[in-house]
């Protein structure tokens, strides 16, 4: 049988992957020795951008929501 996920995993994993990303872009532009590495790290910190780029929007339509 399987157990229900915990409150803090379904609220929490996404904010800690996105935070593991960027500490991971992080050191990978810094240790890396150039080549691959600053690609990785280009992208690596280029995701949480991207999370915000998408729900930016629907940060807006909520608001607009919630004052009416």
């Amino acid at each position: 049988m399987k157990q229900p996920r915990s409150s803090f995993a379904r609220q929490w994993r996404w904010p800690i992957v996105i935070a593991v990303l960027t500490v991971f872009g992080l050191l990978s532009a810094l240790i890396g020795q150039g080549g691959v590495w600053w690609w990785l790290s280009w992208a690596a910190l280029a995701a949480p951008l991207l999370v915000v780029a998408r729900y930016w929007p629907l940060r807006q339509l909520f608001e607009r929501k919630t004052r009416a």
